[in-house]
């Protein structure tokens, strides 16, 4: 089986990586990273008590100066482009064996995490200027997942200096 040849830094790695792409993607895409009252807002859509609408649209101007959260958007996406990446590394490597994909999925981790994390910070530290506006599920997804993306590269360092 392909998970035989994994130390179990790197089964508990491979595991994190799961999971912190779960958390991530969920993060990512829900309308619940603030609420107020009833309404909600993702990175992408924003919703009312009756109707939902996209962020990106013009009509969208819940926030004064809107390009914090744009940065925070771009951000994301970059995190996503790096955890699509690492993911194909991922599968690279546990069909292939190359020792290379194990270092290059490594940093691809890192990135993965440092960019949804900076998401988080500009988010967070942006949206706490606001009043009767609270934080939610989404956000904590994003965090949890960069904190379970951040352990993958810890446990797949440890694998990749184990096959030296």
């Amino acid at each position: 089986m392909v998970l035989d040849n994994l130390t179990q830094a790197g089964k508990v790695g491979l595991a994190c990586f799961v999971a912190g792409a779960c958390f991530f993607l969920t993060g990512f895409s829900v309308p619940y990273w603030v609420v107020m009252g009833n309404y909600r807002i993702g990175l992408w859509e924003h919703c009312g008590s009756s109707s939902c609408g996209k962020t990106t649209s013009s009509n969208f101007h819940t926030f004064d100066d809107g390009s914090w959260y744009k940065g925070t958007q771009a951000l994301a996406c970059l995190a996503l482009i790096a955890l699509m990446a690492d993911f194909i590394i991922r599968i690279l490597f546990l069909c292939g064996k190359p020792r290379k994909f194990l270092l290059i999925s490594v940093i691809l981790d890192c990135a993965t995490a440092t960019l949804a994390f900076l998401a988080a910070v500009v988010f967070g530290s942006e949206v706490e200027k606001y009043s009767g506006v609270n934080l939610h599920f989404g956000f904590a997804f994003d965090i949890i997942g960069g904190i379970f993306i951040a352990l993958s590269a810890v446990c797949f360092l440890v694998e990749y200096i184990r096959r030296r």
